[in-house]
């Protein structure tokens, strides 16, 4: 006969068989949500655009903006300089990457905002068509009257004359094409148009390709970074090739690209990237993700501000292209008070042990830099006709302070999802696809996910990632020789979620 538990021992024995509680979990790489791109530090025409962008392709904000940024870099880099202080001066180029998943609207954002760019291209290039063509026709004549006096030399004077006549006709100048903007080149070739432009050129693209290039497409792997570092900062470019030597005293690169958040990671992986700051130079912004929650009819461009935007646009780049030699800027009293005080600001955050930007210094470190040339570039947008001619007010550098805490907050963010564990993407596709299941196996997800996981090895990875953080948790002793799959319990604040 049995004998009948007491309370206490009953109490014991529900509780022995009650699952372990649960603690809660830590977020998968979770950050806080990103400021949005402050529109309202842009040109009036540029701001209006790109709230209208953004509204007919429904992508956030930052993306047109980010690429009107580039615009303003095309239109200004390398044809004038914001003097800081001193000897220091920015020119006014900028790197600018924007990351977003496939789908979410880059390309037509792209073309839109960039179109006024490559128009203007193609209207300089034919009103310099004729001015060549005619330029060519007078020294091919040159060339040919100096071969029929050369012929007709009766003596030693007569010949020298010649001679003379010939070398001054090869050497008559004859203008280049224009040339704004590249996409799909290689440095050397870059570096080639760049010397024929003034040292001016800007990496346009809606898909990021100069990074695969410079990164070593076409040279077995082994990156070429040299005019990627020395085009930012505007250091002397020599380059001496069989047949052509090229220098460049002042290089003015702008790289305004869209890219995949998958690129960032992979470039970040580059030791190169990191060891010689090329990563350092780029602002960076990552929107947030529209993709599921977007209007499919939403308002048109209006006609009016594509017009405006278009034309404002077209007259910034053709009435830049004439400045050969940077125009110096200079920022008035007030402007320069709130540049130090914003140097001050950041100073502090540098430093080793209580900085927030501490794990960015070699970025950090330039985005006063980046600041002065953001304001020089705000002033010459809204002052398209005056503007070298002008100060930058204190409005418009207090504009470009509150534009460089928008690069600062993503920054941070951006470097920290590139250091990332390379498992945490993997790990948050599992959780999506656990849904509301109370338990699951590993097997179940090598079978559901195997597009995404080759071999279950790799499922396996996530798994421990999300058992790492606590989502999930096997009830079962550790898995023993000859057994087939592992069961997983599911965190009731994931199956909840």
């Amino acid at each position: 006969m049995s004998k009948t538990p007491t309370p206490d021992e009953a109490r014991r024995a529900a509780e022995a068989t009650k699952p372990e509680p649960w603690e809660d979990p830590v977020p998968l790489g979770a950050r806080a949500p990103m400021p949005e791109f402050p529109v309202e530090t842009l040109p009036g025409y540029m701001a209006d655009m790109v709230t209208a962008v953004a509204t007919e392709v429904q992508v956030p904000p930052d993306l047109p903006a980010a690429l009107a940024m580039g615009v303003l870099s095309t239109a200004t880099g390398g044809r004038a300089e914001v003097v800081v202080r001193g000897q220091w001066r920015e020119p006014l180029n900028l790197y600018l990457v924007v990351a977003m998943p496939p789908g979410s609207g880059k390309s037509p954002a792209f073309r839109m905002m960039c179109g006024p760019v490559f128009a203007a291209e193609r209207q300089m290039r034919e009103a310099a068509r004729e001015n060549i063509l005619a330029s060519e026709v007078a020294r091919d004549a040159a060339v040919k009257n100096a071969e029929g006096a050369l012929r007709k030399a009766k003596n030693e004077v007569d010949i020298e004359a010649a001679v003379r006549a010939m070398n001054l006709a090869s050497s008559m100048p004859v203008p280049v094409m224009p040339r704004l903007t590249a996409d799909d080149i290689v440095p050397e070739q870059a570096a080639t148009i760049m010397a024929d432009q003034g040292g001016r050129l800007a990496i346009l693209s809606a898909e990021g390709t100069f990074f695969s290039v410079i990164m070593g497409r076409y040279t077995s792997g082994a990156p070429n970074l040299e005019l990627v570092l020395k085009g930012h900062a505007g250091d002397r470019v020599q380059v001496d090739r069989r047949g052509r030597a090229e220098l460049i005293e002042r290089p003015a690169l702008t790289i305004a690209t869209t890219v995949q958040p998958a690129v960032l990671r992979e470039l970040a992986g580059k030791q190169s990237m990191r060891e010689r700051g090329v990563l350092a130079r780029f602002l960076l912004s990552l929107p947030r993700d529209l993709v599921g929650s977007r209007n499919v009819t939403p308002d048109l461009v209006p006609e009016e501000i594509l017009r405006c935007y278009t034309e404002t646009t077209a007259g910034l780049m053709t009435g830049m292209a004439g400045w050969t030699d940077p125009a110096a800027i200079l920022l008035s009293p007030a402007a320069l008070k709130l540049h130090t005080e914003w140097r001050a600001e950041l100073e502090p955050r540098l430093l080793a042990g209580t900085g927030d930007l501490e794990a960015l210094r070699d970025w950090a470190s330039k985005l006063p830099g980046a600041t002065a040339r953001i304001a020089g570039q705000l002033h010459l947008g809204e002052n398209p006709k005056n503007g070298p001619r002008m100060p930058v007010s204190d409005e418009t550098m207090n504009r470009a302070i509150v534009q460089a805490r928008y690069w600062a907050e993503h920054a941070m963010a951006a470097f920290g999802a590139m250091r990332a564990h390379p498992a945490l993407d993997d790990a948050r596709a599992v959780l999506d696809w656990i849904g509301t299941r109370a338990s699951f196996t590993e097997r179940d997800v090598y079978r559901a996910l195997h597009r995404r996981f080759p071999t279950s090895s790799q499922a396996a990875v996530a798994l421990s990632v999300l058992e790492d953080h606590g989502y999930v948790r096997r009830p079962e002793a550790p898995r023993r020789p000859g057994r087939k799959t592992v069961t997983y319990e599911v965190h009731p604040q994931a199956v909840t979620r």
